[in-house]
């Protein structure tokens, strides 16, 4: 794997400098920083490759449970806002209350594996970090069909967003976008199309559009960094009938994959 030789060849390079007697510290530390990336981007490469083995595995599909989409976004959004608070990013969630529904409300119910939509909804939303600019924008919506017919998922954000000539392109396996500046595996889309087909999802990419919450009240700072990504998903809506609320698997005990940053433009 191309990381973990760089990782040894960053870790080689600093043993001869030790060797050496080369100790100036600032060039250590730089060295080992080296080291710690190759390191994560290797473990980064390997996860990656799991979660899409595990996306492809037709037979996590006969284990199929009504899932509340809604509440897989909110848990997702808090998950990220450590990391969106570092990058000055202002990351939010739009649609149903889930907490504050009624305990016989059907809500916004997906039948489908709550792991696999819960590693979808992780590589859109790190993608969209990857790429939004510092005091950007990131939005996760769910959309409830009032005939309850569809479920849509959509994940924007405020960054340079994506050439219309490469929108199906990014969607391939190891594909990186022309002058992109992200590291990454190129596999976070990937993984999020073959999840969608698994579950009979259609997913259709455009530019953000209008943004509705400027970044940390500056609203300039939302116009200029860009048309922006928005990833949306149309999700077959399960009618849950009133009086089997507990049979809808809340995403909250179930452990979630672990994750790396999914950079796939």
């Amino acid at each position: 794997m191309e990381e973990e030789s760089d990782a040894i060849a960053v870790a080689e390079l600093a043993q001869r400098q030790i060797d050496a007697g080369q100790h100036d510290p600032l060039a250590l530390k730089k060295t080992l920083q080296q080291i710690a990336r190759s390191s994560q981007n290797a473990a980064h490469m390997v996860n990656q490759l799991l979660a899409m083995a595990r996306a492809e595995n037709r037979e996590q599909l006969a284990r199929q449970q009504r899932v509340n989409l809604a509440r897989l976004a909110t848990e997702t959004v808090r998950d990220f806002v450590p990391r969106a608070l570092e990058k000055r990013i202002d990351i939010g969630y739009e649609g149903p209350d889930e907490a504050a529904a009624p305990a016989d409300s059907q809500g916004p119910i997906v039948l489908g594996h709550p792991l696999l939509l819960r590693e979808l909804i992780r590589n859109l939303v790190d993608n969209a970090l990857q790429y939004t600019p510092v005091g950007g924008l990131v939005t996760v919506r769910v959309l409830d069909d009032p005939f309850g017919q569809v479920v849509v998922l959509q994940v924007e954000d405020s960054g340079p967003g994506i050439a219309p000539a490469e929108r199906e392109k990014v969607f391939q396996p190891f594909y990186r976008s022309l002058g992109s500046q992200v590291d990454g595996s190129g596999l976070g889309l990937a993984i999020v199309r073959e999840i969608a087909q698994q579950h009979g999802a259609e997913i259709t990419l455009t530019d953000a559009g209008d943004r509705q919450r400027a970044p940390h009240g500056d609203e300039a700072a939302a116009g200029a960094a860009g048309p922006g990504a928005r990833f949306s998903l149309r999700f077959a809506a399960t009618v849950v009938a009133a009086e089997t609320p507990a049979e809808v698997t809340a995403g909250a005990d179930t452990p979630a994959l672990p994750s790396f940053p999914t950079e796939s433009r």
